[in-house]
């Protein structure tokens, strides 16, 4: 059984500390950008939580049960633009969704990345493939690069392959044409990454990739579902220690930001 509980903007609700949900962090959720009383990626999103539900043997609710939760949540917290959450939490009993929402969290302006191998993704990981709430080694991460004034780092895998940063999913552009980590490198299939991979506009390729292969390419973009495409400018942290820099001005980068308005504005769901 899984009840819906939401939580009006600002405020908050207890957790049991006896429940795998605030004790191991046992929990799937969604981050999905709202705005003009409309979802993006819905579908993707949904798709997503429900696999990763069944996964984890974690009852869900109904869809259009959690659409009439998060249209209750957007009317009582007069929504206008933000960021909804969806998380599914372990319960002794069953399971929680929880619906709540935050503010947009602006991009930093530094645009720059750090190579880390230091911190490989486990490709091998039981939990690969699934947006779980055990997020602290991200965050952790994100938080030492953040303090050194970088927008990120980027990790890879086990070996040695490109793989993402800690927030976003990894695009690099090389002789015109778009390439991507697959998800054989233990990334999260994020549904920006999967509504640009569904584009045939864009013919991006997926593959394994070392750093290496960054040392001649064009530009590079991150992406997730709260802040879009992002432009990086610049790498460090390749072992002969050399800063690359990339353009955001050429015509590949052009096309990526006009196919994602567009595949935005197709896959956008109607809440309100």
């Amino acid at each position: 059984m899984s009840d819906i509980i939401i939580i009006p903007f600002g405020k908050s609700v207890p957790l049991s500390p006896s429940d795998s949900a605030f004790a191991h962090g046992f929990g799937i959720f969604e981050t999905m950008h709202y705005a003009d009383g409309q979802i993006d990626f819905w579908h993707y999103h949904w798709a997503r939580l429900s696999k990763s539900a069944r996964y984890f043997s974690l009852p869900l609710p109904a869809e259009n049960a959690v659409l009439s939760a998060l249209r209750t949540h957007v009317c009582e917290s007069a929504l206008d633009q933000g960021i909804l959450k969806i998380s599914l939490m372990k319960e002794s009993a069953g399971s929680q969704l929880y619906v709540y929402s935050r503010e947009q969290i602006a991009a930093p302006s530094n645009r720059r990345l750090r190579l880390d191998e230091s911190c490989p993704i486990f490709e091998g990981s039981t939990l690969v493939g699934h947006k779980t709430h055990n997020y602290m080694e991200a965050m952790h991460l994100m938080g030492l690069a953040r303090n050194r004034g970088d927008y990120d780092i980027l990790r890879v895998d086990s070996k040695g392959h490109l793989a993402e940063t800690t927030s976003a999913n990894f695009f690099f552009v090389k002789s015109g044409h778009i390439h991507t980590p697959a998800l054989e490198t233990g990334i999260l299939p994020g549904v920006t990454r999967t509504a640009l991979l569904s584009n045939k506009d864009l013919e991006i390729k997926s593959g394994l990739y070392t750093p290496k292969t960054l040392l001649d390419a064009e530009a590079v973009f991150v992406t997730n579902a709260s802040s879009g495409v992002q432009l990086i400018e610049q790498l460090y942290g390749l072992p002969d220690q050399k800063t690359i820099h990339f353009s955001t001005d050429v015509p590949t980068i052009s096309l990526v930001q006009s196919a994602f308005t567009s595949i935005r504005a197709d896959h956008a769901t109607q809440l309100i």
